[in-house]
């Protein structure tokens, strides 16, 4: 998984600044671990993928916000995702590193996603995925994460 992240990156990189397209959103995530209860996250991410064809591939970085007394910890996520322009609709897939981030402690695992974004107007868009974490190190139970927010491209 390491070696994928890093030759994404190093494509993503070695691409001239002209041909990348950056973007950022805002999400609200509903996350549920497969043993206990369940959490409500804010998510602020950011990615940078090729652009100019119909088939893009970046990198992408996310903080989860705990929201509400009863949410009990933050998210960080590191991804290589994979873009498919259909129109007006992008589907796309990402796999990464996660941690999830308590008071005194830090779980760490990896995850898969799956998505797609409808262009609303201009450089807006709604974007829906659903997120299966694996955690390899910690406590916290393998998380499955649903998101629905809206991407702003630059």
């Amino acid at each position: 998984m390491k070696t994928l992240v890093a030759v994404i990156t190093a494509l993503t990189l070695s691409t001239p600044l002209h041909a990348l397209e950056a973007y950022g959103a805002l999400g609200g995530d509903y996350a549920l671990p497969h043993a206990g209860d369940s959490d409500r996250l804010v998510t602020v991410l950011g990615g940078v993928v090729t652009s100019g064809q119909l088939l893009a591939v970046g990198v992408e970085a996310e903080f989860g916000f705990a929201l509400g007394a009863s949410s009990d910890f933050d998210t960080r996520r590191l991804r290589g995702v994979a873009r498919y322009r259909l129109g007006t609709l992008t589907a796309f897939g990402a796999a990464g590193f996660d941690q999830f981030v308590y008071e005194n402690t830090t779980d760490t695992g990896l995850s898969l996603g799956l998505g797609g974004e409808f262009d609303l107007q201009g450089n807006l868009a709604f974007r829906g995925e659903l997120i299966r974490s694996f955690i390899t190190e910690g406590e916290t139970e393998n998380t499955t994460t649903t998101r629905l927010g809206l991407v702003y491209r630059f």
